[in-house]
């Protein structure tokens, strides 16, 4: 085992963590480059290191000194990308947005629309409307759909005709076809962008009644002046 190897194994637990500052369980470069001069000041001149031994030595500290550029590079770029992220989601602030999704919120007994898409004629067609606790507050029987976009519009209610308390809740869709098949069906929801929340390192649009959108759902944009369908 090589000298700087044994001073390796001897104060990692010390040198590292008062040279580095950040971490008890590695050794820090600056702290390496010492070990080696000194690995060279004491070594025997009547047996000197052998020369593809300190080639080796010196192969590991440009590693090192390699790995710690490129993560500072990683740090970096990953500070941009949320800058980047905060700036675009911004931007959506003030603007309507239609997402994947299938969230409803209720607010002063009012709900929200949400969109879905028949993939082809619908020969039955039921919403059934659930609370937070995944129990149904309502099913709506709309019949027979044709295919292409559907807007639903509840009306708030439960199955007494009761007002539900404001909140969110969701919308699941089951369709069959004419030969009584079900069908997939996707659900769009739509809301104007009101702010912004960051949720480990993401950034997510609020439109309102506890609605999230991530970027990634988004599939139109709509402002006063224009619309861009994504």
């Amino acid at each position: 085992m090589s000298y700087v190897d044994s001073l390796l194994s001897a104060t990692s637990g010390s040198s590292a963590s008062s040279t580095t500052g950040k971490s008890s369980n590695g050794l820090g470069m600056d702290a390496f480059l010492q070990l080696l001069v000194t690995q060279l000041q004491y070594q025997d001149p009547l047996s000197p290191m052998d020369d593809k031994e300190f080639v080796a030595e010196l192969a590991q500290f440009s590693s090192l000194e390699q790995l710690t550029e490129i993560n500072s590079g990683i740090e970096g770029l990953s500070s941009l990308t949320q800058e980047q992220q905060m700036i675009g989601a911004v931007n959506f602030i003030g603007k309507t947005i239609d997402a994947t999704g299938t969230a409803v919120s209720v607010e002063d007994g009012k709900a929200t629309s949400v969109t879905f898409t028949l993939p082809e004629d619908a020969n039955t067609c039921l919403i059934n409307i659930l609370d937070s606790s995944k129990n149904i507050v309502r099913t709506v029987d709309v019949g027979a759909k044709t295919a292409g976009e559907v807007e639903f519009q509840w009306d708030g209610k439960d199955y007494d005709g009761n007002a539900v308390e404001d909140g969110q809740y969701q919308v699941a869709v089951t369709a069959t076809n004419a030969d009584g098949d079900a069908m997939k069906v996707s659900s769009t929801m739509t809301g104007k962008v009101v702010g912004i929340q960051q949720v480990n390192g993401s950034y997510y649009l609020d439109i309102g009644g506890g609605r999230y959108v991530a970027f990634t759902d988004i599939s139109n944009v709509e402002n006063d002046t224009s619309t861009t369908s994504q």
